[in-house]
């Protein structure tokens, strides 16, 4: 050891500093974008054209000695000259200028504590394919503090960020994040420590929304036999969120709470094993206006035992208990009992299911609005989502995403619809939530007048895979409410479901069909089918081609209404030359019913070239939105060309 650092001393010896060589790179675009949006009291077109020119140089070395301090340095300088063309409205132009730079410090990575510091400013355009362009320009600074103890390594990071983006939407993010890591593992249990903080101010389309999120959690899991046949995992979880939305509804929106949880789990044997698991809760929401203010505090405690026994790997039977009571007024308690076969046959393997569930609920409240926070849904073209209870007062519903940190407007990222007592949510085409994104839904419903119920679930599949290419499916369920005592509600809840579906995989084709029959005394009686083909060719060597389409239809069965939905699709993709290729991608997307008729239509082509460390593009892409039942449309186009040579 003494040779190798009177080796590395000598190495550095004398230097101050060590600066690699510099790299370059070039980036030269132009594009050339329009936007025309119709409606029934409006008419906006604008054209934008942009030429972008920057180069990077980047760099990096070590100050003093490589132990003390290394660093990476780029500098982006960028020039954007503009034109910008508004009816109704004037030409304007601009010629901007953004000196960008990313830059990374590194302090004593090799002792038992270390930092990282970096500040970054940049100018970046996101162009997925078939969506509309954005530009945002980012400045974000930060740093990281590493304590590497074994006996307990901890990370502590924090980050600033601004951005200012444009484009489908023009909107202004200011974001800082902090997070906490910590780590302590022993021979006989392990423990850690997260925590997240994060706050948001985000202004856009006339709005500022305000967001604070703080996260913890704290997990344990002990080994309480050296076989790990017993395990217990404890956690703590602490959570609170708030959000403001600045406007002249004034509404604002918090929740905090806090679980403690308790999980053993016991293998008695590989085929035999058991699961204990008790929680405690509080959940405390604010889902406040101008003119209400609805604070709720409800305490939750909940405790569950199960088992799972696997017979001859062909029959697996799961059998629990429980029990929950909550402050708000309503315990419940019960169990189930489920089996699940799989078995193989000569052309395959047949699959079968089996559940019983019988739950007690006793109410003790009067009539009142409950607040449920952060229900999760998915949200995409063609499907009909619910919300979880009825009677919802729609001027308490907050949608945000997943992580909180996203609050989005109704009517114009998604909508919400009345359909007897219970509400639809949908996402709108010109909005910020994603086909088939994830959101979290908040929100007070009335509740019925207090009584005691039970409810008896049942559930029989039968499915069959053959020939490694064909699956087939069918289930079925049923969940019946019966009266006990109190005063009876006007209706008691009895939901029945069928449901199949089948796919075939056959070389180079995809089909699925999918049937659902859904009768609700209480919820939404649908009755739906779609059926799915997609098909992917590889016609020469170079060339790929996908082709897909769906088409479905969905009955509204108390109401009468109905909604038809289809779309299809095309992506080409050619390998033109060695040094260059081709794509070409299309899609159609219709819905057409009572509330919800829009079309979406998009096109794309693409090339690609590369020579060494040299590349070039040039597309176009072509979008065209309609809701019909606003009579609003929204056509975009966009032109595009690049030269770029790499860090070199």
């Amino acid at each position: 050891m003494a040779l190798a650092g009177a080796s590395a001393h000598a190495e550095y010896a004398g230097l101050n500093y060590y600066i690699e060589r510099p790299r370059l790179a070039l980036d030269l675009s132009y594009r050339m974008e329009s936007d025309d949006l119709q409606g029934p009291f409006f008419s906006t077109y604008n054209q934008t054209r942009t030429l972008n020119e920057r180069f990077d140089i980047e760099t990096g070395g070590f100050i003093y000695h490589p132990a003390l301090m290394t660093f990476k340095l780029t500098l982006s300088p960028e020039w954007q000259q503009e034109l910008d063309e508004y009816d109704p409205g004037t030409e304007q132009t601009s010629d901007t200028f953004l000196l960008g730079y990313d830059i990374e410090m590194n302090f004593m990575e090799s002792k038992p504590y270390s930092l990282d510091v970096f500040a970054r400013r940049q100018l970046s355009t996101l162009t997925t394919s078939l969506a509309t362009t954005s530009d945002s320009e980012s400045d974000a600074y930060g740093a990281t503090l590493r304590l590497k103890y074994p006996v307990l390594p901890t990370t502590l990071n924090y980050v600033h960020t601004t951005i200012d983006q444009s484009g489908f939407f023009n909107a202004h993010e200011v974001r800082d994040d902090a997070f906490l890591n910590m780590r302590h593992n022993r021979p006989s249990n392990d423990t850690t420590f997260n925590a997240i903080w994060r706050t948001t101010d985000r202004t856009s389309l006339g709005s500022t929304i305000t967001t604070e999120n703080l996260f913890g959690i704290l997990q344990n899991l002990y080994r309480i036999t050296p076989d790990n046949r017993v395990l217990l995992n404890s956690s703590l979880t602490i959570r609170d969120s708030k959000s403001d939305l600045n406007s002249e509804s004034g509404v604002a929106f918090s929740s905090s709470g806090i679980d403690l949880s308790e999980n053993l789990t016991w293998r008695h044997s590989n085929t035999f094993s058991t699961y204990y698991n008790l929680l405690l809760g509080r959940d405390t929401t604010d889902n406040s206006s101008i003119d209400r203010t609805l604070v709720t505090t409800i305490d939750r405690a909940s405790a569950t035992a199960g088992l799972s026994h696997s017979l001859y790997e062909n029959l697996i039977t799961t059998a629990y208990v429980g029990a929950n009571t909550t402050s708000s007024g309503e315990d419940d308690y019960g169990g189930a009992l489920n089996f699940s076969y799989q078995r193989s046959i000569p052309w395959g393997t047949i699959y079968a299911s089996l559940g019983q569930d019988y739950r007690i609920t006793e109410r003790s409240y009067d009539v009142r609005y409950i607040q449920v926070t952060n229900e999760a849904h998915v949200l995409r073209t063609g499907d009909v989502t619910l919300l979880d209870n009825l009677n919802v007062d729609l001027s308490t519903v907050v949608v945000t995403s997943p992580d909180g940190s996203i609050v989005y407007a109704r009517d114009i990222d998604y909508t919400l619809e009345r359909i007897g007592r219970s509400v639809r949510i949908s996402r709108t085409p010109f909005g910020a939530i994603a086909n088939g994104g994830s959101v979290l839904v908040s929100y007070a419903y009335l509740s019925n007048p207090a009584y005691d119920s039970s409810t008896y679930g049942q559930s029989y599949g039968l499915g069959f895979y053959l020939w490694t290419a064909w699956r087939i499916n069918y289930l079925y369920t049923r969940s019946q409410e019966d009266f006990i005592s109190g005063i009876p509600p006007d209706t008691l809840a009895d939901t029945t479901r069928h449901f199949v579906d089948t796919d075939l995989e056959w070389r180079w084709s995809t089909t699925r069909l999918l049937f659902e029959d859904i009768d609700s005394t209480t919820g939404v009686s649908t009755t739906r089918w779609r059926a799915e083909e997609n098909l992917l060719f590889r016609p020469r060597e170079n060339v790929f081609l996908n082709l897909s389409g769906y088409v479905g239809h969905t009955v509204f069965k108390d109401i009468g209404s109905e909604e038809d939905f289809y779309g299809f699709g095309a992506n080409v993709q050619w390998r033109v030359t060695s040094w260059s290729k081709a794509k070409i991608e299309g899609f159609y997307d219709e819905i057409d019913g009572t509330s919800i008729r829009t079309k979406s239509m998009g096109a794309e082509a693409r090339w690609e070239w590369f020579y060494g460390i040299w590349t070039g593009e040039a597309s176009y892409r072509f979008l065209n939105l309609e809701d019909l039942n606003s009579n609003q449309t929204r056509n975009r186009n966009s032109i595009f060309f690049s030269i770029r040579r790499a860090l070199f």
